[in-house]
C-alpha cells in the first residue's frame, strides 16, 4: 500500500510492504529523510500506522491520498 500526505508543496510518501516473514513502514519525507520502521505482525503495524497518520494530520499535513487525488489536497 502506498499513500501520500501534503502540504504547502510538500509531499510526504508512506508505504507498507512485507519484507521476509514481516512488514516495514516506509516514510519518504520532502527532505530527503526516508524512514524505514520493521514489524513482525501486522497488528504492531496498525498500531504504528495510526500513530503516524495522527501525527502527520496534527502537523498540517493533509491525506492520506493515492498519488492521483494529492491535486484535489492542495491549498489554493
Amino acid at each position: 500500500m502506498v499513500c501520500f500526505f501534503s502540504r504547502r508543496g510538500g509531499i510526504i510518501r508512506c508505504e507498507v510492504r512485507t519484507a521476509g516473514d514481516g512488514y516495514e513502514l516506509l516514510i519518504d519525507r520532502p527532505d530527503a529523510i526516508m524512514q524505514v520502521e520493521r514489524f513482525s505482525g501486522a497488528e504492531a503495524l496498525n498500531r504504528r500506522w495510526l500513530d503516524a497518520e495522527g501525527c502527520l494530520l496534527t502537523q498540517g499535513w493533509r491525506g492520506p491520498a493515492p498519488r492521483q487525488q494529492l491535486q484535489h489536497l492542495q491549498h489554493p
